[in-house]
């Protein structure tokens, strides 16, 4: 059973915008097409990752850290699942407790778990402006390199998160929707720390909840209202969006990596969500397809 504690401290809400850090493109004919170019490394180039493990870069300026876990049966033209992990949590954690090795194999994807930079009070910098955020451009410099270095899939990149790790997942879907195939943050959203602005291009989202009490500080964020501002603003904005309120508080639950496995890698950038025409019975049967209130 999956059962997720760790929670994410109260952040204040910030004003911010989708508007990101300007990338210059490093080959303008090297990405699918419709998605935003790849970025220049910011550190000047890629560390050497061909062989997975434990990643160094220089990012933003930044020492950081990414775990790499490659399927068995290699990377090129591979989906990518970047997944990120809640306040007081860790990259093992997160890969041990979702069984990410084996997830690997299962889906035949590359999954990439950073590690926070250490320096911020909820670990990712979902409350920070887009322009010169650190977390941004660790996730552009790895989606560069993971191209350059793995010949990944450009048109199968997702991301996952919990608690702070989801809010962080909700903000990556709103400044960098023209990258991603699809979100899955459990017990994300925006509202509360996380400010919506309309996406630069549509992705499916699948995203669970734990109901009335999937709370964190009393109630200082109350993640079924975050989920539901999220849900209403994305599907106002035409993406196609599944909410599953599975009861269970702040925990990922335990169909948790079935969810995973179900939806992430489903994906491809540009194209409708195959769960798009209404049949939802492999998924658990608390989800259901978002319509906005009224």
């Amino acid at each position: 059973m999956l059962i997720f504690m760790l929670a994410c401290s109260a952040p204040n809400d910030k004003d911010s915008s989708a508007d990101d850090t300007g990338s210059e493109t490093v080959d303008p004919n090297a990405y699918l097409e419709g998605t935003a170019p790849l970025a220049e490394v910011s550190g000047g180039d890629c560390p050497t990752i061909d062989g997975g493990g434990d990643v160094e870069l220089v990012s933003n300026g930044k020492d950081r850290t990414v775990k790499l876990i490659l399927p068995e049966g290699g990377s090129a033209g591979k989906p990518v699942v970047f997944v990120w992990y809640p306040l007081g949590g860790t990259a093992s954690y997160m890969i041990n407790a979702l069984s990410l090795r084996e997830y690997a194999d299962t889906v035949d994807a590359v999954v990439v778990v950073p590690t926070a930079s250490g320096d911020l009070a909820y670990e990712w910098a979902f409350v920070s402006a887009a322009e010169g955020n650190d977390d941004l451009v660790l996730f552009d410099d790895m989606r560069t390199c993971l191209y350059e270095q793995l010949d990944i899939d450009l048109g199968r990149v997702s991301a996952m998160g919990f608690s702070a790790g989801a809010l962080w997942t909700s903000y990556l879907g709103v400044h960098r929707g023209d990258t991603l195939s699809t979100i899955l943050p459990f017990s994300g959203g925006t509202g509360s720390g996380v400010t919506y602005a309309t996406p630069a291009a549509p992705f499916p989202a699948l995203l669970p909840f734990g109901g009335a009490s999937d709370l964190y500080g009393g109630g200082v964020i109350d993640f079924q209202q975050t989920t539901t501002n999220f849900a209403t603003d994305l599907t106002a904005d035409g993406h196609f969006v599944v909410t599953c309120n599975h009861e269970g508080g702040h925990t990922i639950p335990p169909e948790g990596r079935d969810m995973m496995d179900l939806w992430l890698t489903a994906h491809t950038f540009g194209e409708a969500s195959p769960f798009a025409n209404g049949d939802l019975s492999e998924l658990p049967d608390y989800c259901s397809v978002f319509t906005a209130p009224g």
